[in-house]
């Protein structure tokens, strides 16, 4: 054990590494997803380009960021996070400018394209792996990554819209991708040096040199841990539990405002109340850490996801109390939702390990495309289909139960399975 702790260099302060990955997802979250809303209106000015031709370019972009997740999940584990990271940040930097000087829907397709490479290479699943790998405490890092990130939107939003109004679109975008190569850019350029992968010969020596039990263990060596992985109930149950958070929290993003103004609540008070929600997931996530800081993941699931099905139900029914049961509704979704989030990001590394940690999460984001691309148009087709909301929810609220039964499935065994 001497020898293993003198072998393995020394890990970098795992605050600094929680750190600079919680200030990267903050604005990088902010600058390749939430501000993108922003865009719709001016892009409508100029070009005239349909809401609908719009947010296509971001749904591909989605695609594009689930599609590469096994591979850029694979580098992660094999060369650790800190080349993706800051490679990330560059193409996403290249890919906004390059949106700014567009003249037309094709080459703003193309940009969004390397968009998604970006928001694969820099957000959700790269960054968690690199605390899973870096961190003795993974769970209470990932736990400070989602507070600090959940903030993102509170933030972008106000700084791209006043850029925006005074200075036009492009000059929005352009700005957006000085402070990715600014921010995020030369924080993991910087600040994750040292760190690695979960499949690297260190990361196994540094696994010796920790206290035993303060990470999960996989074996070295033999199958893949992905392959492995992918043979386990476990896994299949855990994707759809996934998927179902991953498309109703996308549909009810794009559609909760258009809900509210057909039940006859004023456009500022819809936009409040779809407000609430981005707050609400932070301090959900606060919740859940002080009063259970080194709780289960699978324990906080198996609370969370009922909590995420009562929040559609109150939904459902808020309609007969006005505002405030819409305010509730909010605050309940968004602190439940919120913890979801985390609750994936940590349920993977105490039921397959943390070896092939990047890998595994990659492939439940590729295996859940659908669900998170094509929620907002399948939600809006069935909306005209059934001639109103009301029906959508009940849908959504009986999508919320299957996936509430796949996480007690996906949760119940508690062997690790075999590399």
């Amino acid at each position: 054990m001497n020898s293993d702790r003198q072998a393995a260099p020394a890990v970098p302060g795992e605050n600094r590494i929680i750190w600079a990955v919680a200030i990267t997802q903050l604005i990088g979250v902010g600058v390749l997803f939430h501000s993108f809303t922003l865009f719709l209106k001016p892009l409508n000015a100029e070009f005239g380009w349909t809401a609908f031709q719009v947010t296509s370019a971001f749904t591909l972009a989605l695609f594009v960021a689930d599609v590469v997740a096994i591979p850029i999940g694979y580098l992660m584990d094999r060369r650790g996070g800190r080349v993706i990271m800051t490679m990330g940040a560059v193409i996403g930097a290249v890919a906004l400018f390059s949106a700014s000087r567009i003249s037309n829907l094709t080459e703003f397709n193309l940009a969004f394209v390397a968009v998604g490479v970006a928001q694969s290479m820099l957000l959700g699943n790269i960054p968690a792996s690199v605390i899973a790998a870096n961190v003795r405490d993974y769970r209470r890092g990932l736990t400070y990554v989602a507070i600090i990130g959940g903030l993102s939107s509170a933030v972008a939003a106000p700084i791209v819209s006043v850029i925006i109004n005074q200075h036009g679109w492009r000059a929005g975008m352009v700005a957006l991708a000085s402070i990715l190569i600014l921010g995020p850019g030369l924080i993991c350029a910087f600040a994750l040096r040292g760190t690695v992968g979960s499949r690297t010969e260190e990361f196994a020596r540094r696994k010796m040199a920790i206290s035993e039990g303060r990470l999960p263990s996989a074996a070295q060596g033999g199958t893949s841990p992905l392959r492995s992985a992918l043979r386990t109930r476990a896994f299949w149950a855990l994707t759809v539990a996934f998927s179902v958070h991953w498309y109703v929290m996308s549909g009810i993003s794009v559609h909760l405002v258009p809900l509210l103004d057909e039940r006859g609540l004023s456009t500022g008070l819809a936009v409040t109340i779809f407000a609430l929600t981005g707050p609400a997931a932070v301090v959900g996530r606060l919740i859940m850490h002080f009063l259970d800081p080194m709780g289960s993941a699978r324990r906080t699931g198996r609370l969370a996801f009922p909590i995420f099905a009562c929040g559609m139900l109150i939904l459902i029914f808020a309609g007969a109390f006005g505002a405030a049961g819409h305010f509730i509704f909010a605050f309940v979704h968004g602190a439940a939702g919120g913890v979801i989030m985390i609750v994936r990001q940590t349920v993977i590394a105490e039921i397959f390990g943390l070896r092939g940690y990047a890998a595994i999460s990659g492939a439940m984001s590729t295996i859940s495309i659908l669900p998170r691309t094509m929620s907002p148009v399948t939600l809006a087709l069935l909306r005209d289909g059934l001639g109103g909301y009301q029906p959508v929810l009940w849908f959504l609220f009986g999508l919320i139960l299957l996936g509430t039964l796949a996480y007690f499935i996906g949760t119940s065994d508690r062997r690790r399975p075999a590399h």
